[in-house]
C-alpha cells in the first residue's frame, strides 16, 4: 500500500517495485480513468473506484500475486480496510511511506501534465492542501518502509525494500 502527499512520488515508486518484484501494479488514477473517462471526483465516484480495485486486488492476492496498491491511503481508515482485505484472504500488507518535502510534492502535483488528475471544479493548489491537510502517519502498530520521494532512485528502492 502506498501513502504520501499527492505528487511524492508514489506512482513512480510503485512502477519501479513493480518492475524490481514483478509484483501487479494497481492504480487508483489509471482505474478512474478507465472506469470515468471524466471524472467528477464525487463520494459517489469513489465508491465505485474503491469498490473495483478491492475487488481487483482480492481476486489477484487469492491467486497468489503479489499487488502494489497505488492510490492515496493517507487516512487510517481507508488503509484499515486494506489491511482488511489482505487479512481476508492471507496476505502480508507492507505500508510504503512516500516521504517528501510538502513544497516539491505541491509543485509536481500542481503541474499541468496532471490536471486530468484533478476535480474540474476545484483548483489543484486547493485540492493538493485539502489532500495532505488528512494525511494521518502511520500509527505505532503500523510497520511501514519510508522512501523518499525528494530523490529517489531505483538503488534507493532496492535498498529500502531490503532486495
Amino acid at each position: 500500500m502506498m501513502m504520501g502527499y499527492p505528487g511524492a512520488g508514489k506512482t513512480t515508486t510503485a512502477q519501479m517495485i513493480a518492475k524490481l518484484t514483478g509484483a501487479v501494479h494497481i492504480s487508483s488514477d489509471k482505474m478512474r480513468l478507465a472506469l470515468f473517462p471524466e471524472p467528477k471526483f464525487t463520494p459517489e465516484e469513489h465508491k465505485l473506484l474503491y469498490d473495483e480495485l478491492d475487488h481487483i486486488t482480492r481476486d489477484l492476492l487469492r491467486a497468489g500475486k503479489d499487488v502494489i496498491y497505488d492510490a492515496n491511503l493517507n487516512r487510517l481508515i481507508h488503509r484499515k480496510e486494506k489491511y482488511d482485505v489482505c487479512q481476508e484472504v492471507g496476505a502480508q500488507a507492507k505500508l510504503i511511506w512516500i516521504k517528501t518535502k510538502k513544497d516539491t510534492a505541491k509543485q509536481r502535483a500542481v503541474h499541468d501534465s496532471r490536471s486530468h488528475l484533478w476535480p474540474p471544479d476545484e483548483p489543484a493548489d486547493k485540492m493538493f492542501e485539502r489532500i495532505s491537510e488528512v494525511i494521518e502517519e502511520p500509527k505505532s502498530d503500523e510497520h511501514y518502509i519510508a522512501i523518499s520521494g525528494d530523490h529517489f532512485s531505483k538503488e534507493a528502492v532496492k535498498k529500502a525494500l531490503g532486495l
